[in-house]
This record gives C-alpha cells, structure tokens and sequence, in this order.
C-alpha cells in the first residue's frame, strides 16, 4: 500500500478536478448562504405535508440529516421521493422541493411536472439544465441556481443548506437553537474551520500512519466493506460513505443501522467462515452516544471477535452535530478517493452511471415500452 505514502503517485492518480472538489468542500455551506439570503424566499400559506424529490444520494443524505441533526424540529411529515411517480396525497397544501444538480434528472422532472398538475408549491433547487429552462417558463416553479463545477455527488453542503431553508422558510422545519442570528442556527465559519482543519489531517502529504482516511481505506482495499450507523446521525454518515465507495472507489459496499441490524442481519454472520473472510466491518459510531448504544456496539464487537471478522470503528467527534455530520461526510469523501487510488480507478468516472441512463432514456423514449414493474422501476 506504498503508493499512499507517495504523495506525487496519489496526484497523479487522481484527476485535479477531485482534489479540487475535495478542498473546496468547506466552502459549500457559506456559498449556499449567501445565494439564499439573496433570494429572500418567503411563503404565504401553511403547508400539511413536504416532499423531496431527489434521484441521488445528495438528496438522500440531506433528508436523512435533517432528521439527524438535533437542532432541526419536523413539524409536517416530509418525505423523500426518488421517482417519477406522486404519493396519492400531494394537493395544493404540499410543498415540492425539486433537487437536480445537472437539471436534468429524468425522475425529478416527471415528478416535479405531476406534481405541478396537482397544484403543489414547487421550489427546484439546480445549476441549469432542463429543470431552469422549464422554470423560466412557468411562473409556478420557484428556482434556487447555484454555480458550481463540480459533480453531482459531491455537492452535499450546497444541497443541505439550500433545502433545510426552504423548509424553514415554509414552517416545516424550526430551528431550535440559540443562535438566532445565524442562517439555520448554524455557525458555517466554524463548520468551515472544522473541516478545513480536517482536510489538512487528511489530505495526501499525511502520511498513512497519520491520516484516518488512508488507514481507513487500506483496511477496505480488497475487501466489500459492511458499514454500520449506531445512530440516526453515525447511520447517516454511513450510508454516505457506502454510497461513495460505490460511486468513486468502484467498490460494492453495505450499510445497515444499530438496532435494525441485531433483529435480522445479525444471523448472517454465521456463514461459513470462507464467506466471512470477504467482508471487512466498519463501524461509524458518536463520542456523545447513549449508554444502551454503545453497549450494543461493543456487543457486536464480541460477536465478530469470536467469529474471526476483522472490524474497525470510526467515532464522530465535534462541539454539535452539525459539524459531527458534515466532518463524517467530509472523511467518507476522502476514504472513497484513496480507495479509488489503491482499486486503481477514476474516482471522477460515472461510466456505469451513464450507460444505465442512456438505456434508461432509450427504454423510455421507446414506442414499445417493456411493462416493467413498479417495485423495480
């Protein structure tokens, strides 16, 4: 694993447009404020209910830390919608928050055209594409537009700040804190302190001995890593980091949660041990977690101790969870892209991801459309 330690072999493995990404990560969320204090986005009217459509793990991920983070009270059901279709329930007393990067999301655009003809509020959050043009020519779709020259899963502070905002601007969504002179009740300069000072633990001239990505990395490296949350948060942070291991290490990888995981996946751990030997666990756990979930982290530890499965645990540390989060997220970005330098793979490439949306454009452009069922659309 000596090419970790070669800081001029990972820059010339990994394109400059990642490395780019990566450092400029820390500045998302106070670029994302500054677009919406412009657009001053008010709302006349209460909502019953709010849906997120959003095809990618940005989108998931930023549902899943607003309902993670402590200082963010739901005062309506809001879902997550990541197809083309409309929950029977949507009217003109639901908000849509329409979320594509390119703008061109085949699913948000269908799902933002119906929910359109349903009368719901739409807000679409992109950088152009199909979803401005169609804004630009209906009065009834409100647009957040941000410039950014990035890719799509790697846009995680913009799309947080932007949503949480709107639902907060809707009354979905309080902000319990103190800091009420804050956008969100958030300090972004000191989320972005703490990440700019993590990126310099982790960035390529640490050497691995030093640097939590890449000693995390290595263990992964040949393995298919089985990655478990302790908690809403640890599991948010979780799912990011399997998406990314798949999405930039081209690597498969697993997420499960504490409890879920002890009432079913548990018992699988008593394949035969030639099976075993293939996956590595890493566990993503808080500093500040509950008695009763540390217990059945350590629980689980025994568990695979006694059957022989190599582990390693991640703790989230940080003065709230805002910054637990987004430096979980943050270290889960780093760990993909050494992984993708150790599997010897283009963390920026989306050669699958294309392909299956061309086939997918085509198959759907097509006359003769295959019936294909809805729990696999």
């Amino acid at each position: 694993m000596g090419i970790l330690d070669n800081e001029k072999m990972i820059l010339e493995s990994i394109p400059e447009k990642m490395i780019k990404i990566l450092y400029d990560f820390p500045r998302q969320f106070k670029a994302a404020e500054n677009i919406i204090r412009r657009e001053k986005l008010s709302f006349d009217k209460k909502f019953k209910n709010a849906i997120i459509l959003g095809a990618g793990s940005s989108s998931n991920v930023v549902y899943r830390l607003i309902n993670s983070i402590e200082i963010d009270r739901v005062n309506i059901p809001i879902f997550l919608c990541s197809r083309s279709t409309m929950p029977s329930w949507v009217n003109k007393d639901t908000l849509v928050v329409a979320v594509t990067h390119s703008g061109n999301s085949i699913e948000v655009l269908e799902a933002a055209d119906k929910a359109l003809k349903l009368d719901a509020d739409v807000v679409g959050i992109t950088t152009g594409g199909k979803l401005k043009k169609i804004a630009s020519n209906n009065k009834d779709i409100r647009l957040i537009e941000y410039e950014s020259d990035t890719i799509s899963r790697m846009v995680v502070g913009y799309i947080y700040v932007f949503v949480l905002n709107i639902l907060n601007k809707a009354g979905a969504v309080d902000i319990c804190s103190d800091r009420k002179e804050r956008l969100l009740g958030i300090d972004w300069n000191e989320v972005e302190n703490a990440l700019s000072g993590l990126s310099r633990e982790l960035s390529p001239d640490v050497r691995t001995n030093k640097n939590i990505a890449k000693r995390t990395a290595v263990n992964l490296f040949g393995n298919i890593p089985i990655i478990y949350g302790s908690s809403m948060l640890t599991g948010t942070v979780g799912y990011w980091l399997k998406s990314q291991i798949c999405l930039n290490s081209n690597n498969f990888a697993h997420f499960n949660t504490i409890p879920e995981l002890d009432h079913d996946e548990i018992a699988a751990w008593g394949m035969k041990h030639e099976l075993r030997n293939k996956y590595f666990v890493l566990f993503i756990t808080d500093k500040d977690s509950r008695e009763e979930t540390l217990r059945r982290v350590e629980i689980l530890k025994g568990i695979l101790l006694e059957k022989r499965i190599n582990f390693e645990e991640i703790i989230l540390e940080g003065s709230n969870d805002a910054i637990k989060g987004f430096s979980g997220i943050f270290l889960a970005d780093w760990i993909s892209v050494y992984l993708a330098v150790l599997n010897n793979v283009d963390p920026t490439s989306s050669t699958l991801l294309d392909l299956m949306k061309t086939r997918f454009e085509r198959v759907s452009s097509s006359e003769k459309r295959p019936n294909i069922p809805d729990n696999i659309k």
